[in-house]
């Protein structure tokens, strides 16, 4: 941690409002006791979202759910009601399943977002203090030791993302939902779910139009036959004819007005057209709420992405009485996916109009996302938005073309990056820092500090995802560029050596990590002074590598010497000092002199739990080893 900027976890990045160059440390990992006792999954542990309030038919289905003991996977068209079938059956499990869990499973990073939710729900206090990575094996070693339970794959695009999950936790049920019908032979079975026969698609509609009071149904019959009798796209109608106490031989001439016939989601497609084309009448920001809404992951849109203006509220309140959205009871929002796709597409009209409307909402998206991101790692509050922000940052990532990230975008994407190398996800994280560093090159070009320093996180990144050589020849790339550009004096420089060193030490080469650490930090100590914050940080940095050489004798004197010095002159609580007192405590506990150790461990607990809280991965870390260090020996190091 350095300046103003702090960084905090697995070779984290500090971004704020202004990127500069960052030096991440190592991550402090937590294991306090929870983690290490039997998990033992609560009763009643449901995680279902609320999907159709209007629901008929499916019997037959519901049936051969009920009927098989394997993996069912539900497929067919989107719009179809495969998630609203899997819902509804899934509720009906809880009496004799636990857990219940759904899992919005459209990437691999979903799903394991998914089961890391699930362990965090099982045991609540690791929520701050496990990696999700580490969550997420927690999950899966828990589901393969157990039965009873249910898990719903939903939307499942690619079953390579699930298929680890489904060869290891073959003990309980698991429902998929998809679209792929051709790729799941010998994983389970297959139930393509139809369009609603002729009655039922009737059923439906004249249950929703008549929901508020009673309504003209003449003609229900040609309208659900002409879209398809898909479930989304008669729902989506009957509220609009509910709503405006419309015929449905009204909505049909509106229909024919708005195009052909086409397929059933071309159907769909007009029949979402028509309500907008009225809402944009009479409610202002409703066409603008849905083509916002459609940038994000599809469900629990959370209230700190809708824009704060007068009206907005009621908008959502107009779309969800038009079936297009959900409302749920802390103000999140979901929405259907095929509903957002046609959302993100261009509105009909004049083509230069289209394009600004296409590229408004995708603006607003993207202001949306820079107004909620925080870009503190530290409190505990804002740890909580990122974990409820991340899936919709995916999300958007996944409909745009990186092109189009804005300026003000950038720095929100490098925090994201920041927040998946603590949480253990590096694969991801150096796939956004990719993303952010072709930005940042566009916009400020390849020889801007904030562009070096993007690279210099994505080297630290591309080194914990386990890609050794690119992580070296990234982080050796970057050393000639800043020399190059900046001066082999330039602080920054000096630090994009410690990066090189330090992906040497994650490759293995501690030999030659070594020689390049001691070769910077008598630069170092030459240019910025022996008691310069970035000196002190690598002298810390240089008694780590020398614990990885089993020089312990050495690495206890020099981190104790750099705590000294830190403390003297950084303080004895700043950010950078804590860190280095935490591994030194390490070090005398890997060198055998725990009665020191046990002692730095209580000290830093207090100030941990002041400074952080409970909760932070400091003091977890700090807690636990308190828990393990014995205090019955106290000996010199060897």
């Amino acid at each position: 941690m350095s300046g103003n900027v702090s960084a905090a976890g697995d070779r984290s990045v500090a971004a704020g409002r202004d990127i500069g160059w960052v030096h991440t440390g190592d991550r402090v990992t937590v294991l306090p006791p929870e983690a290490l006792a039997t998990v033992v999954c609560p009763p009643g542990l449901v995680n279902v979202p609320r999907k159709a309030a209007h629901f008929v038919g499916r019997g037959e289905e519901s049936a051969l759910l009920d009927a098989e003991s394997g993996t069912v996977v539900i497929s067919g068209l989107g719009g179809v009601g495969k998630s609203s079938l899997a819902a509804r059956w899934a509720l009906r499990q809880t009496a004799h399943r636990n857990p219940v869990w759904w899992i919005t499973a459209e990437s691999r990073a979903d799903v394991d977002a998914g089961l890391a939710g699930l362990a965090a729900a099982m045991q609540p206090a690791l929520i701050d203090v496990l990696t999700q990575e580490a969550l997420r094996e927690r999950a899966l070693q828990w589901l393969s030791a157990h039965d009873g339970w249910l898990l719903v794959l939903d939307d499942v695009t690619d079953p390579g993302d699930v298929a680890d999950l489904l060869a290891r936790a073959g003990r309980g049920r698991i429902v998929v939902t998809s679209r792929t019908t051709d790729a799941w032979y010998g994983i389970g079975r297959v139930l393509t779910l139809p369009a609603l026969p002729a009655d039922e698609a009737v059923e439906l509609f004249v249950r929703v139009a008549t929901h508020v009071g009673p309504r003209d149904t003449t003609g229900a019959e040609r309208l659900c036959e002409t879209l398809g009798q898909l479930p989304l796209a008669v729902e989506i109608a009957a509220a609009y004819c509910g709503r405006t106490a419309t015929s449905p031989l009204a909505y049909l001439a509106e229909l024919d007005r708005s195009g052909g016939l086409g397929n059933a989601e071309e159907a769909l497609v007009r029949a979402l057209r028509v309500t907008l084309n009225r809402l944009s009448a009479t409610v202002p920001y409703a066409s603008g709420m849905l083509r916002l809404l459609g940038w994000f992951a599809p469900d629990r849109i959370p209230v700190l992405l809708l824009p704060p203006f007068p009206g907005v509220r009621e908008a959502l309140g107009e779309l969800a009485a038009h079936s297009m959205i959900t409302l749920h009871e802390d103000g999140s929002v979901s929405v259907h996916r095929l509903v957002q796709a046609i959302a993100r597409r261009p509105p009909p009209g004049d083509e230069h109009e289209r394009q600004r409307a296409l590229e408004r909402s995708r603006g607003l998206a993207q202001l949306a996302i820079g107004h909620a991101a925080p870009m503190d790692d530290v409190d505990p509050a804002d740890r909580e938005t990122w974990r409820v922000l991340l899936p919709h940052v995916e999300a958007y990532l996944r409909y745009t073309d990186p092109a189009e990230d804005g300026e003000a975008l950038l720095p929100v994407l490098a925090s994201a990056g920041a927040y998946m190398s603590l949480n253990g996800l590096y694969e991801e994280a150096a796939g956004v820092y990719e993303r952010t560093l072709a930005g940042f090159e566009r916009v400020l070009g390849p020889d801007d500090p904030v562009t070096l320093g993007v690279r210099g996180a994505l080297a630290e990144a591309l080194g914990s995802a386990g890609r050794a050589d690119e992580a070296i020849e990234a982080a050796a790339a970057l050393v000639r560029s800043m020399t190059e550009v900046l001066g082999a004096d330039d602080t920054d420089t000096l630090k994009a050596r410690c990066c090189l060193a330090t992906a040497h030490v994650k490759a293995g080469l501690v030999h030659r990590a070594a020689a390049l650490q001691e070769s910077v930090l008598a630069d170092m100590v030459r240019v910025l002074g022996a008691k310069d914050r970035e000196t002190l940080v690598a002298f810390s940095e240089l008694a780590r590598i020398y614990q990885a050489l089993d020089r312990t004798r050495d690495a206890v004197a020099l981190g104790a010497y750099a705590v000294a010095e830190m403390s003297e002159v950084l303080g004895e609580e700043d950010g950078d000092t804590l860190i280095a007192r935490i591994n030194l405590a390490g070090l005398y506990a890997g060198a055998g002199a725990v009665v020191r150790a046990r002692a730095d461990y209580e000290e830093l607990l207090t100030v941990c739990v002041r400074l952080f809280g409970d909760d932070h991965p400091y003091t977890g870390h700090v807690g636990e080893a308190l828990d393990t260090v014995c205090p019955d020996a106290d000996r010199a190091p060897g």
